[in-house]
């Protein structure tokens, strides 16, 4: 018995990410990033995006779906982000860059809002915000971005 379609629906964000002709040049990593080397543009599935931050990938809440206990209605969240380094101390074009980013991402999403999950299920993004830091490898611009999903299992 499914205890929870968290696994499949990173599993399946990750795939779609990785898959999307518009994220091309991007990188989809399944959980944080590696440290090392910047990338120029990332998607953190299952993670906020801060380093020192405590990692929650994703929330989730269940209920009896109906009398009889053979269904429970299950809503979760997905944290992710979106990360670009621009290299240089220009913030504009590295804010510009991160939404291109979220946007292809929100654009997987709305082509199959059930991310190939069982009905009913359905997926957006909810919520989101804007970080930028200047480091000394440049300006770096995160959106960490939660994806909700409502489904039964």
């Amino acid at each position: 018995m499914t205890t929870s379609r968290i696994p499949a629906v990173i599993d399946e964000l990750v795939d779609r990410f990785r898959a999307a002709p518009a994220l091309a040049g991007v990188k989809v990593l399944d959980g944080p990033l590696v440290t090392g080397s910047p990338l120029k543009a990332a998607i953190c599935v299952g993670f906020d995006g801060d380093p020192t931050g405590d990692g929650q990938a994703a929330d989730f809440a269940q209920a009896w779906a109906s009398i009889g206990q053979k269904a429970k209605d299950e809503t979760f969240t997905i944290t992710c982000t979106v990360v670009v380094w621009s290299g240089s101390t220009a913030v504009r074009a590295a804010r510009v860059r991160a939404f291109e980013v979220l946007a292809a991402a929100e654009d997987v999403l709305r082509g199959d809002p059930a991310l190939g999950q069982p009905p009913p299920t359905i997926s957006a993004v909810t919520s989101g915000a804007l970080i930028q830091v200047q480091e000394g490898s440049g300006m770096q611009v995160r959106i960490p971005f939660q994806i909700a999903v409502q489904t039964r299992i």
